[in-house]
């Protein structure tokens, strides 16, 4: 069992999914989503210039892996699906890849343009087929905690995730468990910033 910790730049309730009980990792960090095995924890820190910064924004055991196929068709995870006739929460819906015939599809949401498709997103979300499901979380977005010193080495700080070993992951999420109950503590931190429903363009090459 490992824990992977890595820095959340942009929290709007999409990567993490952390709604209706169930928080996903569909798109954004591939390379955790390729490495992660069912039992692992993933732990998501506040970026840099943020009220946040390097308090926990989120941790997740991955009880499942599925292909964004199963996921499209699950009918456990079909309120993950974008819908822009409700709140917030539906218009981050992260279920939205699947595939028609051998063409990758990209639904309307906060990874796609307004009139389209947006390849740079789809691109580097779709090229590792594996979406991460926890029914085991914490979720803290706007209310992010600060962990003990204890913990430091535990928080990433930069671009690259950490992995870190059974024992640190188990005191980690022990001192969680111990404070807070599991389940959506908070709204994402985003939403209250700009108060309206925002579309991410894509990493700058």
């Amino acid at each position: 069992m490992y824990l992977y910790s890595y820095v959340i730049t942009r929290d709007y309730g999409f990567a993490p999914n952390p709604f209706w009980n169930i928080c996903s990792l569909a798109t954004c960090k591939p390379q955790i989503r390729e490495r992660a095995l069912k039992g692992d924890w993933i732990a998501g820190f506040g970026g840099a210039n943020t009220a946040i910064t390097h308090k926990m924004v989120f941790l997740m055991q991955v009880d499942e892996i599925c292909t964004f196929d199963e996921y499209w068709v699950d009918p456990r995870f079909f309120m993950k699906k974008p819908r822009f006739d409700g709140n917030y929460q539906q218009c981050y819906g992260d279920n939205i890849y699947h595939h028609i015939g051998n063409e990758w599809m990209q639904e309307n949401s906060h990874h796609s343009y307004a009139d389209g498709i947006n390849k740079n997103n789809l691109i580097h979300d779709t090229r590792i087929d594996r979406v991460l499901i926890s029914f085991h979380y914490w979720y803290f977005g706007e209310n992010a905690i600060e962990l003990p010193p204890k913990f430091t080495e535990a928080i990433a700080t930069g671009r690259a995730y950490k992995k870190l070993q059974n024992n640190i992951c188990a005191d980690i999420t022990s001192w969680v468990g111990n404070y807070y109950e599991m389940g959506q503590h908070g709204l994402p931190y985003k939403w209250k910033k700009f108060g309206q429903f925002v579309r991410f363009e894509g990493e700058k090459q």
